[in-house]
């Protein structure tokens, strides 16, 4: 009993032992970060789009990237018409009076606390979504074995430097994985696929849809730089540290600064078509 009682008085010590220890790390130089994507969805579009920008903070800070207020937003096609985007927000710019055209060049102009950057992106087409449906989960590493996934079919357009990002939300909000080892976005070429009629497939097959919920995929049609960014970022976060991960560092996106380049900016710009389809699973019999 001594010694059973001694083994419970050192256990009680040591989970007393604890300790906060701040870091007092350097913030680095503090970055723009540009989320801009123009869009044309297929069945519905309109000249409604918005860019969001904010800038860098520290890396323990718990509230939201500050907002980067009072800049000039312009995007200026290959006509040379320019629209300049409104803040709507705190760092969100907006226009009603931009509609995509597909194989359009644009660029992006920002001008914010002096400093000018920019980008240029082509509006890339995609394959529409012949069906959007629910289907037991493949076999698989990660798809699980309860549920229902949901399951597209298309029709990847022949010739090679089709590549694609796939979203799906369920009940109004994006669910990219599983799990937090897992959460990165969902791209693919055709180089395996060009030119062939796609079924059964689940872009995340991991995430079953509750019943009674509705989900949304959206089938979104990238530049080959844009494939490459994603698939860069993919490999961030996806890395397990191990000796054999992608080592952390930031990614460089496809904006830069123009009056300085060594302060290059965090993010992305890109213009792309879009393909949508969604379904209610209404119950588990609506399993195809």
């Amino acid at each position: 009993m001594r010694s059973i009682r001694s083994c419970l008085l050192l256990v009680l010590v040591l989970a007393a032992c604890e300790r906060v220890v701040d870091l007092d790390l350097p913030e680095g130089t503090r970055r723009l970060v540009v989320e801009a994507r123009l869009e044309r969805v297929i069945g519905r579009v309109n000249g409604n789009q918005s860019i969001t920008l904010s800038t860098t903070a520290p890396y323990f800070s718990d509230a939201p990237p500050p907002p980067a207020t009072g800049a000039t937003v312009r995007v200026t096609d290959d006509a040379g018409v320019a629209v300049t985007f409104v803040e709507t927000a705190p760092g969100r710019y907006a226009t009603n009076q931009l509609t995509v055209r597909i194989g359009a060049q644009y660029r992006l102009t920002i001008i914010y606390e002096g400093q000018t950057y920019e980008s240029t992106e082509a509006a890339e087409s995609v394959a529409p979504i012949d069906s959007l449906y629910l289907e037991a989960p493949r076999p698989g590493r990660f798809s699980g074995t309860e549920g229902v996934r949901a399951t597209i079919d298309l029709v990847d357009p022949p010739g090679l430097g089709n590549f694609y990002l796939w979203d799906q939300f369920i009940d109004g909000v994006r669910v990219l994985g599983p799990d937090s080892s897992f959460k990165y976005r969902m791209v693919a070429m055709d180089d395996a696929v060009d030119g062939l009629t796609i079924t059964g497939f689940q872009p995340y097959e991991g995430i079953d849809i509750p019943v009674g919920s509705t989900v949304l995929m959206r089938q979104i049609g990238l530049s080959e730089r844009m494939y490459r960014y994603y698939f860069a970022f993919s490999d961030q976060v996806s890395a397990d540290g191990s000796p054999f991960a992608v080592p952390p560092a930031s990614i460089r996106g496809n904006v830069s600064n123009l009056t300085d380049p060594s302060r290059f900016p965090l993010g992305y710009f890109y213009v792309a078509e879009v393909a949508e389809a969604s379904t209610t699973r209404t119950e588990v019999a609506n399993a195809r």
